[in-house]
This record gives structure tokens, sequence and C-alpha cells, in this order.
């Protein structure tokens, strides 16, 4: 379907939307950490495992979503993930113990694994070819508008209203958007329907997932996706702890440092989709990756002030510069009608990456501190970047 009736920035005002919502939902949690650790009475490193708790239940649950997804249709994934999210939420809103406010961490994982995948499907689907480098540009640029409004503002709710009102905030958005999804979004139906019990059962799709990890370029991106995904939330996890703990900042404090990375990687976030056209998106990813991880080792030695929001603003640009280019390579390695269940898995493969940064992230920061946490994603970086060097080849990309 083109986008013939002129409606295409209203669907991508929609995923935007959804998109934000997720990101946000997840990255917020960073600047609560102090809070919440003070009210449960836990360690820094028990904290570490909402990260991991929420992690594991996207990773493992999305491999179910990407043939569910070409079976019943992107727009469904999409509303199914914002009902699971609105119960997620409104868990960790009423919870009263840890143990609860885990628990409602992995349902709102599970609902935003179904947000990740039918976004990417449904703009892949209802744009063509020639419109959906603009709209997946648009759409993906919510990364980093949730860095400049969505943390912050929670960050400010947090220190005014409790830590609830962010979860709270978060379930009643998820409604909204709910309405707004069956209103603005087509119905795209179907994409292989009729094939659900032959080409999609479970022993075929667990051989096209090993497929993947055998094939070179496929497992070499699957392992970049992971080693850059937990290289960079094992730095963000346990960044607003360390800023409370070393220098006293406030929630709001660590929001600005937040609304500050963000929008240096929103404004450049065009810019570098543009860069990676000309100079190749696997080259961008390879630069970004390397790039970061010299700035991340530099980090833990810098005193508040503009050096150390400004080494903030370098690690976002370069998040900025290889997100898209990733994204972009993703669709590229395997043929157009492995690319739902290819998407899916590569999602896992972040998803588990993000859960083990966080786990392993937790214990250096117990036991050594916040400058042995950068090193760590540091060397995750350098892995990713690695991994794309020697296994994914070819001059297209």
């Amino acid at each position: 379907m083109s986008d013939r009736q002129g409606h295409g920035w209203k669907v991508v005002l929609c995923l935007f939307g959804v998109l934000f919502l997720g990101v946000a939902d997840n990255q917020v949690v960073s600047p609560l950490l102090p809070a919440l650790r003070q009210q449960f009475g836990k360690t820094t490193q028990e904290m570490g495992y909402l990260f991991t708790g929420y992690s594991l239940a996207a990773g493992a649950s999305v491999l179910l979503w990407g043939p569910l997804s070409d079976a019943f249709g992107a727009r469904k994934g999409l509303i199914a993930g914002l009902a699971v999210f609105v119960a997620g939420s409104s868990v960790s809103f009423g919870s009263a113990t840890f143990a609860g406010l885990l628990t409602g961490r992995a349902i709102t994982g599970i609902g935003a694994s179904l947000l990740s995948l039918n976004t990417i499907s449904y703009a892949a689907d209802y744009f063509p070819y020639e419109r959906r480098g603009w709209a997946m540009s648009s759409i993906f640029s919510s990364y980093f508008a949730a860095l400049i409004l969505g943390v912050p503002i929670g960050s400010v709710m947090a220190d005014y209203m409790g830590w609830n009102a962010v979860f709270a905030t978060a379930g009643l958005t998820a409604l909204g958007l709910l309405a707004l999804g069956r209103w603005l979004l087509p119905d795209r139906g179907a994409r292989v329907a009729g094939r659900l019990s032959t080409r999609w059962a479970l022993s075929g799709q667990l051989a096209r997932y090993l497929g993947f990890l055998r094939a070179s370029r496929t497992a070499g991106a699957l392992a970049s996706s992971f080693f850059a995904s937990a290289g960079t939330t094992g730095f963000i996890a346990f960044v607003g702890v360390w800023l409370h703990d070393s220098f006293g900042a406030t929630g709001r404090e660590i929001g600005l440092v937040f609304l500050a990375s963000g929008a240096a990687a929103l404004i450049a976030s065009p810019f570098a989709g543009a860069l990676s056209d000309r100079m190749g998106k696997r080259i961008q990813f390879i630069a970004s990756s390397t790039g970061m991880a010299f700035v991340l080792v530099l980090v833990p030695s810098l005193r508040w002030g503009w050096l150390l929001f400004a080494a903030f603003g370098l690690v976002s640009l370069a998040a900025a510069f290889r997100q898209g280019p990733m994204e972009a390579l993703v669709t590229e390695v395997v043929p157009a009608g492995a690319r739902g269940s290819f998407v899916a898995l590569k999602n896992s493969s972040s998803q588990m990456g993000i859960a083990a940064a966080a786990l392993v992230a937790g214990i250096l920061f117990e036991s050594s501190g916040y400058p042995a946490v950068c090193l760590l994603c540091a060397a995750l970086n350098v892995a990713a970047a690695a991994v794309m060097l020697l296994m994914v080849r070819g001059t297209q990309l």
C-alpha cells in the first residue's frame, strides 16, 4: 500500500510516539535508581536487576513476535504491545515491594518488545521504498527526543511527585497511543496469511534462526548488535547513581545531563544518516563504536561541569552516528522475505546484551566503582567494531 491518501505524516507521528514511549520508559529508570535504591533498601547491583529483568523478558518474547507479526499484521502487534505495556506500567505503579516492581518491569519489557518490532515492520509495509528512508529516520529520531524530553520530564516528576508517578504517566500515555493507533493506523492485514501452520511452524522458525547464526554476515550483525547495545546500556544504566553519589546531583540535574546529550544526538541524527549513505554504513558503525569507546574511558576522570556534559554529548553523538546505519544494515544482510524474523532475532540479541551488561556492570559498580563499568563498556564497543569489521563484509554495506 502506497501512501496515496497523504496520511504518511500521521502514521510517522503515531509510530514516533510509540517508539518514544518505549525508549523514554526504559531510559528514565536510570535517574530513578537513587530514589528506588533508598526506598527498597537494595544495593546498586540489585537495582541492576530492573534492567536485566526487563531485557530478558523483552529478548525472549520477541522471538515469538516476528513470525506472529507476519501472520497477523503489525498493527495488531502494536495494539497488543500497547495493551501489555499498560499492564506492566500499572503493576510498576502499584508496587510496594522490589519484587513487584521487578515483575512490572518484566511485563513492560514484553510489551516494549512488541512495540519495537512492529514499529519497524509497520513502517516498512506502509511506506514505499522511495519514501522509507525519510519515514524511518523520522521515526527513529524518537530515541534522542526521549533523552531530551522524556528523561528530564520523568526526572523532575519523580522529584516532585515520587517515582510511582513516572510509571503512571507512562501507562496513561500508552492508553492514549492505543486509541490513537486504532484511529490513525490503517489495518494492513496479514503478510503471510494462511501460512502460519506451515512456514511459521515452530520447528521451521527455529531452523531459520539457526541459519542466521551459522552464516557469517548475519551472525556478525547479531554479535555487533549484542555488543553495541551492551556497551551503551551498561554505561547509561548506572550513570544516574554515579552522578548522585560522586557529585550529589539531584534527579533534575541528572535529567539535564540527558537533555544536553540527547539534544546533540537529535540535531546530528539526520546528518548521520546522510553521511552513512555516502561513506558506507558498515564503516560508519565501526568508526562510531571506536570513538565511543575512547570517550567512555575518559568520562570517570572528569569533574562536574561543561567538560562532563560535553563528554556525554560525544557519547550520544557516537550513538546517533551508528544507530541509523546499523538498522539499515540489518535489513540488507538478509533477503526481504526473512527480514521480520531477522529483525526479531536482532532485537533479541540486543536485549540479551543489555541484560548481560546490566548484570555485570552492577557487580563491577559495587566492587570497583564506575570507572570499571566504563572500561567494560569501552571494551564492548571495541568488540562491536571488531566483529563488524571481520565478519560483516560486503561492498554494498
